[in-house]
């Protein structure tokens, strides 16, 4: 079990305080909600979904989340996970 940070991206229109940020995914909800809670993200900022929930990550907190073990990922490798998270709940 893991969690993953894919690449930073500017997102100059998302009306927050951050502007660029990562995603922060997880194999469970449960590891998920456990690294966000120890990098100090809220749980309201939670993205639920029933196969794409992650927390949108500000790029300062991302060196941290590494740190706390979260694997570096690609796009490609988020869109693998993504697709495999489908296909359970299919």
């Amino acid at each position: 079990m893991a969690c993953y940070v894919d690449s930073v991206r500017e997102y100059p229109d998302a009306g927050l305080r951050f502007t660029r940020f990562c995603h922060l995914l997880a194999d469970t909800p449960d590891e998920l909600h456990d690294l966000a809670d120890r990098l100090g993200i809220p749980r309201r900022f939670y993205q639920d979904h029933p196969w794409r929930w992650h927390h949108d990550l500000p790029e300062h907190l991302r060196p941290r989340a590494v740190e706390l073990g979260a694997v570096e990922v690609t796009l490609r490798q988020v869109g693998e996970l993504l697709r495999e998270r489908r296909r359970r709940i299919a």
